[in-house]
């Protein structure tokens, strides 16, 4: 899939006209064995979408992720639910392909928007099909947690895993959060689209633009380190502790968005979590993929490894 970068930024950056990705699907495990799935990416068939679902011309292709799971030998019956960070067609994959006993987890509103699923409704952005007969489940916050400023819930009631309302973006655009390990504590910061590009939360005020960039994102042309000023043209107002990318596009309510976007800015700062964006490829070659878990990411140097490793995606005008 390719990110339009001036429709979603109105991105004057030399060089930065498209960003290529694809879309992270994590399954996640809890200790009694029970599993849920954060999203499903985009549906193989995705020519099969609901007509409302808006597939872009720029959809190379998608997956089965009931596929994937089958060929490395998960019962789809042992998948308690599914979490749609949201029910855009690139994140709602082919829920279908499960089996009724795995229920839909969406966010506050959700239900309004996708039932009754198309045909039914002819303006629905899901299918009927994705969605009859298995119970879903619309997380309700009744404000009992907090966690930097984003409603919480704790799904399993033992702090293992919260689900985030991470306005914005769309309607009950759910954030996980989930703990990989507890001593030391590490987390994994499933972030949906509520950013879709690094340039959006870093730098920041609480992680800036360092003098020297290590690992380098430009390692063919600086190896080692890389010095900051090669990206000196690109700093929003000139600021090493500013985003770069301000998003002019994709979101229901911008206020809402900026304020999740500050919140998304503290938490990525945290030593022990995790930032992953639906759409940051820049995380291929750096984390570990199915079958392999996130566990244990901090001392392989995850974080460190990929942190401003997004700024390669700016190399044209860095040159």
């Amino acid at each position: 899939m390719t990110i339009n970068s001036k429709y979603f930024y109105g991105s004057s950056i030399k060089g930065f006209s498209s960003v290529k990705c694809g879309c992270w699907s994590l399954l996640i495990e809890h200790p009694s064995g029970r599993k849920l799935l954060y999203d499903l990416g985009m549906r193989k068939d995705y020519s099969g979408c609901a007509p409302a679902s808006g597939v872009s011309q720029l959809v190379e292709k998608g997956v089965s992720v009931a596929n994937i799971l089958v060929e490395g030998d998960i019962d789809l019956e042992s998948i308690d639910g599914v979490i749609w960070s949201h029910y855009h067609f690139d994140h709602s994959g082919e829920l279908a392909a499960f089996p009724t006993v795995t229920k839909l987890i969406v966010g506050e509103g959700t239900k309004e928007i996708i039932l009754p699923g198309y045909p039914a409704n002819p303006k629905a952005p899901t299918l009927a099909s994705d969605i009859e007969g298995r119970e879903v489940l619309e997380i309700k916050f009744d404000g009992q947690a907090t966690i930097c400023g984003f409603r919480a819930y704790d799904y399993f009631g033992d702090g293992s895993l919260y689900l985030l309302d991470t306005p914005g973006h769309c309607v009950g655009h759910l954030n996980a959060l989930a703990r990989t390990s507890v001593n030391p504590p590490e987390f994994i910061h499933m972030c949906g689209d509520s950013a879709h590009h690094c340039g959006e939360i870093r730098p920041s005020f609480h992680v800036p633009l360092p003098d020297d960039i290590n690992p380098s994102p430009l390692s063919d042309l600086h190896q080692g380190s890389c010095p900051c000023g090669v990206f000196s043209t690109i700093l929003r107002n000139g600021s090493k502790d500013d985003h770069i990318l301000e998003a002019v596009a994709s979101f229901v309510d911008e206020h809402e968005f900026r304020k999740t976007i500050k919140g998304l800015e503290v938490i990525d700062a945290a030593d022990e979590v995790l930032t992953v964006l639906a759409h940051d490829w820049t995380l291929k070659g750096i984390i570990d993929e199915w079958p392999k878990a996130l566990n244990g990411w901090k001392a392989k140097g995850w974080k460190a490894g990929a942190r401003w490793k997004f700024l390669g995606d700016f190399k044209a005008a860095g040159i």
